[in-house]
């Protein structure tokens, strides 16, 4: 998902904060349930346990994809436009910088109140990508640790790496 970020960030319109976030919630569903795995994993059956876990993977992995779908098409727009690349093209939104020399100036100390500025999120379809993401992590968390521990039990010492 790492490669793919900037084109979810401008196909959903999704703030870079919400987009790291989002990222991140593979390892929030790893570490979740990685306790539980690594304490039950040597009791019950380690080849049940990591299919469960593989078809969680999918199921998350299915559910990231949704939002495409669902979005319908998408528009490309071009690298430049003239709109956007004019030095008349003065930004209404201020900076705290600004704001304070703008208030030295004029001898005023209320803020103007920077209506607009904040970027709003255009769809909520990125709970998808969310829940998806964690669903994912929660799936691949019995993948490693017991594999290779079940690759290590039942495999000649010389194929281990070859299976690893």
């Amino acid at each position: 998902m790492k490669s793919a970020i900037t084109q979810i960030e401008r196909r959903f319109d999704i703030p870079s904060s919400l987009i790291g976030i989002t990222d991140g919630s593979f390892e929030i569903g790893n570490l979740m349930v990685i306790a539980f795995v690594s304490y039950f994993g040597a009791k019950f059956h380690r080849p049940k346990l990591i299919a469960t876990g593989m078809i969680l993977m999918a199921i998350g992995t299915f559910i990231i994809a949704l939002p495409h779908f669902i979005m319908g098409r998408y528009e490309y727009e071009s690298a430049i436009k003239p709109s956007k690349n004019s030095t008349l093209n003065v930004s209404l939104c201020s900076t705290e910088r600004y704001d304070k020399l703008t208030s030295e100036f004029l001898n005023t100390s209320s803020k103007v109140p920077k209506l607009g500025c904040e970027k709003r999120i255009e769809s909520s379809l990125w709970v998808l990508a969310f829940l998806g993401n964690l669903i994912r992590g929660i799936g691949e968390t019995p993948i490693i640790p017991l594999g290779i521990s079940y690759l290590d039990d039942h495999t000649k010492q010389e194929n281990f790496a070859f299976y690893l």
